[in-house]
């Protein structure tokens, strides 16, 4: 299944998952916007016919950044949103669960989203060191998820300064695949692309607005 083209301005913020092979991991980061441009981009995927699962791992999905969409494209936001699941988890063993419950039952023409998978493993309730043992036992299993060729989308912060996340996210980054980095600057968004099918010389760009629907949000 393929992902229908966009029209409008945010167009290069859409290459990514137009060229995405669906086969493995890629990864979303940033400081900034990350998070609503995910989102956008599951509408992309549902409105082309896909299912769209989220594991929302720190309230980070936003069902009003979808209906926002459904509206500028006069499409029923009811019927949509029927394509696109929400799993929340809060803790990092129920992460862990969730992410070995994908594993056993991979679903046609279906894209996961993680969407701050990392957040919970240093969260104060979590000790240092059992987040660490924790944090290796996830990356172990989105191994077997890229081994497997499940079509996954990592969306995960740079803006944590904890140190287990500093020693952590380079091994994350390592199993994606495709790996686009977003910065919002001085009006612009733009999209570098650090891993991938496009050039890591390429850099994608579209003019931030003030509409709801924009990509300031974090």
């Amino acid at each position: 299944m393929q992902v229908d083209m966009f029209h409008g301005q945010l167009d290069e913020l859409y290459r990514p998952i137009l060229g995405w092979n669906q086969k493995g991991i890629g990864m979303l980061t940033g400081r900034e916007g990350i998070y609503r441009l995910a989102l956008r981009w599951e509408y992309t995927f549902a409105i082309s016919g896909f299912k769209v699962f989220n594991l929302d791992c720190a309230i980070r999905f936003n069902p009003f950044v979808i209906t926002a969409e459904t509206r500028s494209a006069n499409i029923r936001p009811e019927e949509l949103l029927q394509s696109i699941w929400i799993q929340r988890a809060f803790t990092p063993y129920q992460i862990l669960d969730s992410l070995q419950a994908i594993l056993k039952r991979k679903e046609e023409d279906t894209v996961y989203f993680l969407l701050a998978p990392c957040k919970q493993f240093f969260d104060g309730d979590v000790q240092e060191e059992e987040g660490r043992f924790l944090l290796d036992k996830m990356h172990s299993v989105l191994e077997v998820l890229r081994r497997e060729e499940f079509p996954v989308l990592i969306v995960e912060s740079l803006g944590y300064s904890h140190p287990t996340f500093q020693r952590f996210f380079p091994k994350l980054a390592d199993t994606a695949d495709d790996l686009w980095e977003l910065r919002v600057e001085s009006g612009h968004s733009y999209m570098k692309i650090r891993k991938g099918a496009i050039s890591s010389q390429k850099t994608l760009s579209a003019p931030l607005n003030d509409d709801p629907g924009e990509i300031r949000y974090g």
